[in-house]
Parts: C-alpha cells; sequence; structure tokens
C-alpha cells in the first residue's frame, strides 16, 4: 500500500493497494509493531486506523462497523482517523467533532461519502455541507475549537505515528499487531486475523 496524492482543491493525501482476492502463503496476515505502543492492561485494545480520504478505507468500514458490534468485554474499539500532514488535519477534527456532538452515526458516513465524490474539497465548504445537514454553526464551532476535540486530534496523530502507519486502513491490536486487508486477503479475512490476534494476546495476558 502507498500514499498517492487527491486533488481536491487542496492536497489529500489519499491510500490505495491493489488486493488479493484470496490470501497469499507467502505473505504474513499481519505484523508486529516494534516497538510496542503502550495500551491498556485491563482490556485489549483494537484500534481501526482510517483516513477519510482513503476509498478502501470506507469499504472495510460495514465489516468492520458489524464485528465491533459483537466484541466481548475484554475487547475496546476506537477508530483513529488519520490525516498525514497539516493540510488534512482538520479532518480529524471533523470526526472528533460528529463524535463531541454525539453525531457520528449520521453525519460521519455522509461526510465521508460527500468528500470522495467530490463535494467537499476544502475546510471552507463545510460551511454549506453543515448547513445542508441541519447543524447549528455556532454549536459546532464550540466543539470544533474545544480543547476537548484539540487532544484527541493530538492523541490520534501521535497514535499513527507510534504504529509507524504509511498508508491506511490498518487495524491494530494491544499495541502490539497490525494487520489490514492486503496483508489478509479481503476485507472479511482481515476480521477473520484480527480475532485470532485478539485470541493470541488474550492467551499471552493468561500465561503472566
Amino acid at each position: 500500500m502507498r500514499r498517492v496524492l487527491l486533488a481536491l482543491g487542496l492536497t489529500f493525501a489519499l491510500t490505495t493497494t491493489a488486493f488479493a482476492t484470496t490470501g497469499s502463503n507467502q505473505e504474513p496476515s499481519y505484523r508486529m509493531v516494534e516497538p510496542a505502543v503502550q495500551t491498556s492492561t485491563e482490556t485489549i485494545d483494537v484500534l481501526n486506523f482510517f483516513a477519510y480520504t482513503c476509498g478502501h478505507c470506507q469499504r472495510l468500514a460495514p465489516f468492520f462497523d458489524d464485528w465491533a458490534k459483537k466484541t466481548p468485554k475484554d475487547v475496546t474499539v476506537h477508530n483513529v482517523p488519520v490525516a498525514w500532514d497539516a493540510s488534512t488535519a482538520f479532518l480529524s477534527r471533523i470526526y472528533y467533532t460528529f463524535e463531541a456532538l454525539g453525531r457520528l452515526e449520521d453525519l460521519h458516513p455522509q461526510f465521508w461519502q460527500d468528500l470522495l465524490d467530490g463535494k467537499i474539497t476544502a475546510e471552507s465548504d463545510l460551511d454549506a455541507w453543515l448547513k445542508a445537514q441541519g447543524v447549528d454553526r455556532k454549536t459546532w464551532d464550540n466543539a470544533y475549537r474545544s480543547f476537548s476535540v484539540s487532544l484527541r486530534v493530538q492523541q490520534a496523530s501521535e497514535l499513527w505515528q507510534a504504529y509507524k502507519l504509511d498508508a491506511t486502513p490498518y487495524i491494530g491490536v494491544a499495541g502490539k499487531y497490525l494487520t489490514a486487508p492486503h496483508m489478509a486477503g479481503s476485507y472479511q479475512k482481515t476480521l477473520t486475523v484480527l480475532n485470532e490476534l485478539i485470541d493470541l494476546e488474550r492467551k499471552n495476558r493468561a500465561k503472566r
């Protein structure tokens, strides 16, 4: 997988890859994170790293979201927006603003689709888009500029850099493992590998 540039008024970072229809016996289905990233010891953290400019991330999302609804109590799931540089940092801020307003369920998928369709090409396009979605601009601005949202954006940036990502989508497990569709062979098989990694981490913790 590699970064390529997507011109949408401003320059977005878009990640692409050629996916195999089946897994390859010669390619590992996951890789270790070295050094490991400090993470929760009480639950097994699963991090879904995505970028709004990544079409593959969007196609993985429904598979991952369905999987996330069935996670056991010892697993904690987080979506982590990735912004590769200052020009796309506002996209991560938008995600966490949706979260702060309790509007992830409806605004997040619509924004994602509209951005990929080219209806949103810059931060300045938000005015018309928010109005169309019936979002009060003052309420939006207060959340968008809040300390809590700024902190979440900073933490997300630190996370994807700690995992040494150079593309999306990737799914991190317990600060130790990374898997992705191009490694597992398909979107669905990514979740099979994810379950295996969670089981592996669960067994390793039981030995301590």
